[in-house]
């Protein structure tokens, strides 16, 4: 019984990922042409003189930000070039995917933090488990608001909202997730091994219908949003090529990693989400890349989940990045999928700061147990200051930063 979800999600998402197809071009639709460049050749008809030459001179100074936009992820003429309408069963699509993947984290966490995984490794009390898995299950907000905006995107007339750098970003980063998430149940084995063991002992391995289910909630998560993306894709770019579609996805990383700065220093809000964006990714990198003990941080959760927890701090980057975004075009507190991933950031901050003061002032084990902790304690505690910066309020302070 306890694999039923999982296994009725793979069935049901494979489905719905055969669902999304394409959808032709309009036959009077110049698809090579850009619609604001129509537009221009339109309106430039009824402009004479200097007034034109200015107006000209507008639309040159405009299409290099078009381009800088679209490489970050899409652009307004992406969005107007891509025809059709999303599949109708879409946004389910979204929700069953959206509770597979949760469901195949809070199995991975409750299987992997508890006693006797492997035999022998007991817990030292019931607080320990209770509050390193806390810890770990902060993704779950990340991962439902990320579905829930991705849904709503898709209960839509058009591709437009899919195809707006927000949604193309975080698709590619579940993408990221369902990938990173198969393979650590794959080789978990090896990921989680105990050095010294005799004979070599794992924390984790999975077998038979449970690592299936795992797998493929993982899987269906990726081709899903893999399949909307390439979908979502003005009509006059859209590729089954492979090697373009990793060439677009390089560009569009690389102009969103040198646009990480805020582009107002005075906006605390602004700031704020900045250095999520870059904080998450540098603990993306460290419990990736990183050695033992360093790699248990933000997680505590030893040799674990540590290698696992990153997926979900990519995530957070993602959602952090599209929140400054939003905090620099005005849309932060207007637009309602905004306000959902800032509450899903929200939400990390809240449980992953109580499994914290959990495992501080309620778990009797502390700091014994936490040997891997105890060797980087100031990573330790930069990790949770940083986290306090997700619960920061959207709005800005009375007095700007830098006044005096």
């Amino acid at each position: 019984m306890r694999l039923s979800l999982s296994t009725t999600t793979l069935i049901i998402a494979a489905a719905f990922v055969a669902s999304v197809n394409g959808t032709a071009v309009p036959s009077g639709f110049d698809h090579r042409g850009n619609p604001f460049k129509v537009g221009f050749q339109r309106a430039i008809k009824k402009h004479q003189g200097n007034g034109l030459k200015d107006f000209a001179g507008a639309k040159n100074n405009n299409s290099l930000g078009l381009d800088v936009e679209l490489r970050g992820g899409g652009s307004r003429a992406d969005i107007a070039t891509c025809s059709g309408s999303p599949p109708a069963i879409l946004k389910w699509a979204y929700s069953a995917v959206g509770l597979g993947v949760t469901a195949a984290w809070t199995t991975i966490v409750i299987t992997t933090i508890r006693s006797n995984q492997p035999l022998g490794a007991m817990m030292p009390c019931y607080q320990h488990p209770l509050v390193n898995r806390i810890s770990v299950l902060s993704a779950v907000p990340l991962i439902l608001s990320t579905y829930a905006t991705l849904r709503s995107a898709a209960d839509s007339d058009s591709w437009e909202s899919l195809s707006s750098p927000s949604s193309r970003r975080h698709n590619l980063a579940m993408v990221a997730t369902g990938v990173a998430g198969a393979l650590w149940v794959n080789f978990a084995p090896l990921i989680t091994k105990i050095p010294g063991t005799v004979p070599l002992a794992s924390h984790q391995c999975y077998t038979g219908v449970m690592k299936a289910a795992l797998i493929g909630a993982y899987a269906s998560s990726a081709a899903l949003s893999a399949c909307v993306w390439q979908r979502s894709l003005p009509d006059d770019v859209r590729t089954c090529n492979p090697i373009a579609c990793v060439g677009r996805v390089a560009d569009g990383v690389a102009a969103s990693l040198v646009s990480i700065a805020p582009a107002n220093t005075n906006n605390p809000v602004n700031v704020k989400y900045s250095l999520l964006t870059a904080g998450f990714l540098l603990l993306t990198a460290v419990q990736t890349l990183g050695p033992h003990p360093l790699a248990v941080i933000p997680s505590w959760t030893g040799r674990r989940l540590a290698r696992a927890f990153p997926a979900w701090t990519l995530l957070a980057a993602v959602t952090s990045y599209d929140l400054k975004e939003a905090t620099e075009k005005k849309l932060l507190l207007l637009d309602q999928n905004y306000k959902t991933l800032s509450n899903g950031m929200k939400g990390f901050g809240v449980v992953y700061l109580a499994s914290k003061v959990g495992a501080i002032f309620l778990d009797p084990s502390f700091p014994e147990s936490y040997h891997a902790v105890q060797l980087v304690p100031g990573w330790a505690a930069a990790a949770i200051v940083f986290a306090t910066l997700t619960l920061r309020s959207d709005h800005e302070s009375p007095v700007p930063l830098g006044a005096k």
